[in-house]
C-alpha cells in the first residue's frame, strides 16, 4: 500500500506544487535531510504513521527537488523512521514495553522518548548535512 501512495504522490506532483507555492527552486541539501527525520519523528508524535510521512518527505525532495544526495537522503529516512518508532503511540515497541513494564504508553512517548527522538532525529540529520556538503 505505501509503494502505492509513493508512487501516485510522485507522478501527479501535489506534493512539489506545495512546496513550489512556498519556495521556487531547488531546495538547500541540508534543509532536506534535517527536515525528513525531524518532521516524520513530529508527524509520529500526533499519530501519523511513517509511511505516510516519509512518502510526503521524499516526495518533495527526492527527484532532484532538494540539492542532497539520495543515498543521504534515504538515510535520514531511515533516522526518521527510527525517531518516529521511539515517539509513537501506536508503534508496536512502545505497546510492547508499556505491557512489559507497566508503564502507560503515553508516559512513554511524551516523556524521555520524546526528548531522545527529537535528539536522535536532530543529530542525525545534522551529521547527514555535514556529510552531504563532502559528497
Amino acid at each position: 500500500m505505501a509503494m502505492l501512495i509513493g508512487y501516485f504522490a510522485t507522478r501527479n506532483g501535489a506534493f512539489s506544487a506545495l512546496i513550489a507555492s512556498f519556495y521556487d527552486g531547488v531546495i538547500p541539501g541540508y534543509l532536506a535531510i534535517i527536515l525528513t527525520p525531524l518532521g516524520m519523528m513530529l508527524a509520529s508524535v500526533v499519530g501519523v504513521h511513517p509511511v505516510i510521512s516519509s512518502t510526503a518527505m521524499l516526495a518533495v525532495f527526492s527527484g532532484g527537488h532538494a540539492d542532497a544526495h539520495p543515498a543521504l537522503l534515504m538515510q535520514a529516512h531511515l533516522i526518521g523512521w527510527g525517531a518516529g518508532t521511539m515517539s509513537s503511540v501506536a508503534s508496536l515497541s512502545v505497546i510492547t514495553c508499556a505491557n512489559l513494564f507497566k508503564v502507560p504508553s503515553r508516559q512513554l512517548v511524551l516523556g524521555p522518548n520524546l526528548w531522545t527522538a527529537l535528539a536522535y532525529a536532530l543529530a542525525g540529520g545534522i551529521i547527514l548535512s555535514v556529510v552531504n556538503v563532502f559528497v
